[in-house]
């Protein structure tokens, strides 16, 4: 998800083509279509409310799910082979698609509403060659190794008005750095929550307690490590615009990341 610098203020956007990128990787340009209304003064720009009866537009729901389920089997991969000749573990086939909810699906999310929030169209979008990379990679390696990108959100200005959102705001210039920055930090911001929200788990129950310390350690290292890695300072990922226009607020969720991170690595947990 990245604005591009010439992009003009929401409010000064006509109703049409506009262009969307992504949270994390994918550049594309797409046609915004929306119903026109009548603006009723001017001076504040206010959305319709009923045009739009749904935050998720026709189809979207189906594709998370599918990102979801893949995403999850990737990661499972050898636990479910194993399920049918009695060496994988259910346990474990859960824990991976709680752990890919949170570490995934609620990251993309996270960047999903607080665009819609501060006045943006957002859109989750499957990446078709991405499910195929992310089932080939699985497959191919037995679960060793994956590349996983099944899809992703997708941003754009709205038009000032008609696209029902029920959001309004007023007439004042608007820092494309600034909004770039914290609508991208809302995926590993969430990340860090679920990491120490799960390390918590983990260290409530105890590293014996059956099914709630996998679901608490696959939880764990799922969100701390696609968190840590979406925090490095390299274009596209998240970390990237976040540190290009404030380096405290990407330091404050970047740190603390790769601090639990690290444990990882060192195998302390």
């Amino acid at each position: 998800m990245e604005l591009r610098p010439r992009v003009r203020p929401l409010r000064e956007c006509g109703l049409g083509t506009g262009e969307e990128r992504d949270s994390d990787t994918r550049v594309a340009r797409s046609a915004v279509r929306d119903r026109q209304v009548k603006i009723p003064r001017a001076g504040r720009a206010t959305f319709a409310v009923g045009l739009v009866s749904s935050q998720f537009s026709p189809g979207e729901l189906g594709s998370i799910i599918i990102a979801w389920i893949v995403l999850s089997f990737g990661i499972t991969y050898a636990s479910f082979v194993g399920l049918f000749n009695g060496t994988g573990s259910p346990g474990f086939v859960v824990a991976g698609f709680v752990a890919t909810a949170t570490g995934f699906i609620i990251h993309e999310m996270g960047h999903k509403f607080v665009a819609i929030r501060r006045g943006y169209v957002a859109h989750f979008r499957l990446w078709t060659w991405g499910l195929v990379l992310t089932l080939f990679t699985a497959v191919a390696t037995g679960g060793s190794f994956l590349f996983g990108a099944p899809g992703a959100v997708y941003i754009a200005p709205a038009a000032a008005v008609g696209y029902g959102y029920g959001y309004s705001w007023s007439n004042r210039s608007t820092d494309e750095e600034h909004e770039n920055m914290i609508i991208s930090a809302a995926g590993p911001g969430i990340n860090l929550a679920f990491a120490l929200g799960f390390l918590g788990l983990l260290l409530a129950v105890g590293f014996r307690a059956g099914f709630l310390s996998i679901v608490g350690l696959f939880g764990f290292e799922l969100n701390a490590g696609l968190g840590s890695f979406n925090m490095l300072p390299v274009p596209p990922l998240d970390g990237s615009k976040i540190f290009r226009k404030s380096i405290p607020v990407a330091l404050g969720i970047a740190l603390p990341l790769w601090g639990l991170f690290l444990t990882l690595l060192l195998g302390i947990f």
